[in-house]
């Protein structure tokens, strides 16, 4: 069934209109950085404006510049993606033992020579949509910046040097009977007629373009958000796991754990808000492929002494067998603090959206969330109503590459869900109590309203 319904995706993202082939010299964003190719082609790398008021990370801006700062040609290894059902460039770090040239000549198994797989190079194929993996990043930070979604930025490539890693794909693939495989042949053949396919090429038809994504690493599958079974069944089961249901528990959550101690209800506050924005997340941008693609890192939570505050800082520690090992070191600084080691929730997959089946609207799981970040509840009501304006709009088509008829869904989206949480707010039906700082020792939350 997930093969049939990834093959008309396919199908749907090659089938466009030529007016709406990219004209690489609208592209502007906060930096534009051009590279040329072995046969003179300018590629760009683009960094997109900003969203007013965005809660964009310290580090944000740093690794755009080091997207940018790769050169297909010159300082990085690129492969393609031998693996899931959405093709991609890998960018590959070189190392003494393998250089540029002997990854870029090598049969691609990275993982067999140990580099690191800096970045992903992907573009509107199979589920993929461009625009979609653009607006994840911006409007995570838009509505606060759960969800931890990767930085990314704009990038093309010489046709004809991508036109050479799909047919590398194609001839590895060839014995293969993975889904992969048709999605690789498939786009080996777009190369030909790139005037047929618009939210492939740009309008000269002699570059790819999409989105190139930092990418997470050491991550792992976060099992107990998706629960495990049926690819049909995924978003049902996904409502039937505990992190899911206790959303929908009427009482506090101290009231239902029994204490509002930090180092006892941490981990379940923390999960408790990283579900409830990707579904508000996810319902606004149409996502439909979200259970299975959710992954978690850990890090180590820590109440500064004498403050109403606390931090965050990441942890070396690894999962083995299902047990969390951690190092004696670490364990070590952080047995004289009030300190807690926590999964933290990634959202790294966000190919499937904005123009896909909206899978959280379809299973009402918004309808029955009751517990929330008031945090990120204010960055979503000012979201909604910046929404209404022009710049908006203009924001989006021209960083983010929006249609018209994308924007007009996200809109529609955010309104729906603005509707439904104020709603649900104002008949005392949601619980702002997920917020981790409201737990700290002598933490006092300020009085709270629903507009």
């Amino acid at each position: 069934m997930k093969k049939i319904k990834i093959l008309a995706s396919i199908l749907l993202s090659l089938v466009s209109f030529s007016s709406l082939a990219l004209n690489l010299n609208d592209l502007q964003g906060d930096s534009k950085t051009t590279y040329s190719s072995p046969r003179g082609v300018q590629e760009v790398c683009v960094v997109p404006k900003k969203w007013p008021g965005g809660m964009y990370k310290k580090e944000d801006p740093a690794k755009e510049t080091t997207l940018c700062s790769y050169d297909f040609h010159r300082n990085v290894g690129i492969c393609p993606k031998y693996t899931s059902t959405n093709p991609a460039i890998l960018l590959l770090e070189p190392t003494a033992q393998y250089p540029k040239e002997v990854i870029d000549a090598s049969q691609c198994n990275y993982k067999a020579m140990d580099l690191n797989n800096e970045a992903k190079f992907k573009q509107s194929i199979s589920c993929s949509y461009t625009p979609a993996i653009l607006a994840y990043y911006h409007v995570s930070r838009a509505l606060g910046g759960g969800g931890q979604v990767p930085v990314n930025v704009i990038r093309t490539m010489d046709i004809r040097i991508h036109e050479d890693l799909a047919n590398k794909a194609v001839n590895h693939l060839r014995d293969s009977k993975d889904l992969i495989k048709t999605i690789w042949e498939q786009f080996a053949r777009t190369h030909q007629n790139p005037q047929n396919y618009p939210l492939l090429y740009d309008s000269t038809q002699t570059q790819v373009y999409g989105a190139l994504i930092d990418n997470i690493k050491k991550e792992e599958q976060y099992i107990e958000v998706s629960g495990t079974g049926s690819y049909d069944r995924r978003y049902e089961r996904f409502m039937q796991q505990k992190p899911f249901l206790r959303l929908t528990d009427a009482q506090s959550v101290s009231q239902s754990v029994g204490t509002s101690d930090f180092t006892k209800v941490a981990q379940i506050v923390l999960q408790m808000k990283d579900v409830s924005d990707m579904v508000i997340l996810d319902r606004i941008l149409s996502q439909q492929d979200r259970i299975g693609n959710i992954h978690f890192k850990l890090f180590w939570y820590f109440v500064e002494p004498g403050s109403n505050t606390f931090s965050r800082k990441k942890s070396d520690a690894k999962i083995e067998n299902g047990k969390i090992i951690v190092p004696p070191a670490e364990s070590q600084i952080m047995a004289g603090k009030q300190a807690v080691l926590l999964k933290e929730m990634i959202l790294k997959d966000n190919d499937c959206g904005v123009i896909k089946t909206n899978m959280m609207k379809e299973v009402g799981a918004l309808e029955k969330v009751r517990h929330l970040s008031y945090s990120t509840y204010r960055h979503l009501l000012r979201f909604a109503q910046d929404l209404n304006s022009s710049a908006a709009k203009d924001f989006f088509k021209a960083e983010l590459l929006f249609s018209e008829n994308d924007f007009a869904g996200i809109f529609k989206n955010t309104q729906e869900v603005r509707n439904i949480l104020v709603t649900k707010c104002q008949q005392g039906q949601l619980h702002f109590d997920v917020d981790l700082e409201d737990y700290v020792p002598g933490a006092k939350p300020p009085a709270r309203s629903c507009l």
